[in-house]
């Protein structure tokens, strides 16, 4: 992912957390507030409703004292005025005074008079309040003796709910003895009500009404209270509903301050981007290309400076300098690398045209150790013997049947010395290819060529053929084509098998054994190869050192010797193409190395 990219979704992400974050405070600390103004609207409109039900209950309270404490309503319960009830409670009067029901109690409990009128039809209605003509003595509608307290209340009736007030009847001096209770009664409008207060509420039974307060739905808020007779029970409940307008008001104003603060963060996130992309974004990409051709091209060349003091000016300063740096520093590898190319490379060559050298030594040695043989001193001996005047005829016999056996001896030992002349041909010839090979090296580039894997194996197997007590299985050797190059080839295979040779030496016993194998693999995923192995049961290796063991110098042989070998044959077993590499379960456990060469598809493979 691309800076800018990267810095573009830090930049999102941050505004994506501030939206969140944001939008959670709102929700946790401002609408709160809009559902608790929710909850005093509703508490309000509860309270109009109970209110307007209270002013009805005052007014009707007011009504029945005014009437009650009166002289013609006292004289009316003691018998004395027989026209009272033409003249106050008629329909008109009824009406005029706003009540619906006009009851009078004596203090024994005897309703004395109980009228009314319902007044929504287009004829008066005559109403009853009570069901009974008597009253018990504990009827909460009587005012006991004493008591001047008027009262308001509510009470159920077939027409409906009524409030009622309820008031001692005394004379308009309130002296004298109370004679009774006086009832007025009015049924309550709840459209009246509902006009006046402009809150939406019902008016539910007792059995069927909800005792808490509860939400009618998820638009609503709703306020419950009971509405009480004179005796203290529930008669009826009263439930307002006010619509959640605030809330809505309050989630649609969250939106609107969280939409303009995206507007504005967006806003400022293009701005920022902007002037990121001016002050920092622009140089880093010019950075980029600049380090861009120089790894393609590998041209250390130095940035142009901007000039501007900053940190990005600092760090193209100090690239510059490291680019110096690093260029001067490539000149001196070129020149360390050419001389170490140069003295690896003759290293290299000394440790095989040593190997190379080693047999024709041997074979230098036995020559000249044959022409020192006591039995020739004998034969010139003889020669001369026979050479001397008067020689006696036996000892002539003798000594010219030594010299023909001597004759024939030395016609087989010359047969033989052909037979090693031959081989020391051989092997002179061996160190001149080795020589031609790296000459041809230094001056061009080597082609991979079609070899012979046995072939080359058997041109190195002479050095370690007169060595004693090491045998050679070659029993699972296949006569397999690599793309390789021939010499440096023989060289590995002679390096690996002299190596074998000495570990058997190495190991202290008398008779070892060098096992060489080689096989095709097939690979699906790409061309075939062939797997050369060398194996012995000679010293070993330990675990440690296996993967040391083709460093340049690292060597587990005594004597100075410097770890030519392993690695250049590793080095060499890459530039064709292959690998090398080697297993060995540790001390006195012998080891195996291995070479992977690419297979070549010669005229026997493709028959």
């Amino acid at each position: 992912m691309r800076l800018v990219t990267k810095l573009n979704a830090a930049l999102l992400g941050v505004v994506a957390v501030s939206a969140v974050l944001n939008y959670a405070t709102l929700r946790l600390a401002v609408l709160p507030s809009f559902s608790a103004l929710e909850e005093q609207a509703a508490e309000r409109n509860q309270s109009r409703v109970l209110e307007a039900i209270q002013l009805q209950k005052d007014q009707v309270a007011n009504s029945a004292g005014d009437y009650a404490i009166w002289d013609d309503t006292y004289d009316f319960m003691q018998g004395l005025a027989p026209a009272y009830e033409e003249k106050n409670v008629t329909a008109e009067s009824l009406k005029t005074l706003g009540v619906n029901y006009f009851v009078a109690i004596d203090v024994d409990g005897r309703v004395v008079l109980d009228s009314g009128f319902a007044f929504k039809e287009d004829e008066p209605r005559p109403l009853k309040l009570l069901s009974a003509d008597q009253l018990p003595p504990d009827s909460p509608l009587l005012s006991g003796s004493g008591n001047v307290k008027i009262r308001a209340s509510l009470m159920q009736t077939p027409d409906g709910l009524s409030v009622i007030g309820i008031s001692p009847i005394l004379r308009s001096d309130r002296s004298g003895t109370q004679t009774g209770t006086l009832v007025l009664g009015r049924l309550l409008d709840m459209d009246a009500i509902r006009s006046a207060t402009r809150v939406d509420f019902d008016l539910l039974s007792t059995a069927s009404g909800p005792t808490q307060p509860a939400a009618a739905s998820s638009g609503t808020i709703d306020k419950v209270d009971p509405l009480l007779g004179p005796d203290g029970t529930a008669l009826a409940m009263i439930r307002s509903h006010t619509m959640r307008d605030i809330t809505a008001v309050g989630e649609k104003t969250i939106l609107t301050t969280l939409l303009l603060l995206l507007v504005g963060a967006t806003i400022l996130l293009v701005a920022l981007g902007f002037i990121l992309r001016q002050i920092v974004i622009r140089r880093i990409e010019t950075l980029r290309s600049h380090l861009l051709s120089v790894a393609a091209t590998g041209h250390l060349d130095p940035m142009p400076e901007d000039g501007k003091g900053d940190e990005l000016s600092e760090t193209v300063t100090s690239f510059n300098e490291m680019a110096k740096q690093l260029d001067e520093l490539r000149d001196r590898l070129r020149r360390q690398d050419y001389d170490h190319g140069a003295a690896d490379e003759a290293a290299g060559l000394l440790h095989n045209v040593r190997n190379a050298i080693s047999p024709i030594s041997v074979v230098a040695w036995g020559l000249a150790k044959s022409s020192a043989a006591p039995w020739k001193q004998n034969l010139t001996k003889a020669l001369d013997q026979l050479n001397e005047p008067g020689l006696a005829p036996d000892r002539a016999a003798k000594l010219q049947q030594f010299v023909a056996l001597s004759s024939v001896r030395l016609m087989d030992e010359d047969r033989a010395r052909q037979d090693e002349v031959g081989s020391l041909v051989a092997m002179l010839r061996h160190v001149d290819d080795i020589l031609k090979d790296q000459d041809r090296s230094a001056q061009r580039d080597r082609v991979l060529d079609e070899v012979d894997i046995a072939t080359s194996l058997r041109n190195a197997l002479p050095l370690i053929e007169r060595r004693s007590g090491v045998s050679i299985d070659i029993s699972d050797l296949e006569s397999l084509d690599v793309l390789s190059h021939r010499v440096p080839l023989e060289q590995v295979l002679g390096n690996l098998i002299v190596n074998a040779a000495e570990a058997i030496e190495a190991s202290g016993k008398s008779t070892g054994r060098v096992r060489i194998a080689s096989r095709r693999i097939s690979n699906a995923a790409g061309p075939a190869s062939v797997e050369l192995t060398v194996s012995d049961d000679g010293v070993g290796i330990e675990t440690t050192n296996q993967v040391r063991l083709f460093e340049k110098g690292f060597t587990t042989k005594s004597g100075g010797k410097r770890g030519m070998g392993l690695h250049w044959c590793a080095n060499a077993v890459n530039a064709m193409g292959g690998r090398l590499s080697v297993e060995s379960d540790g001390l006195q456990q012998g080891a195996t190395f291995q070479i992977i060469l690419p297979a070549a598809i010669s005229q026997r493979d493709a028959a």
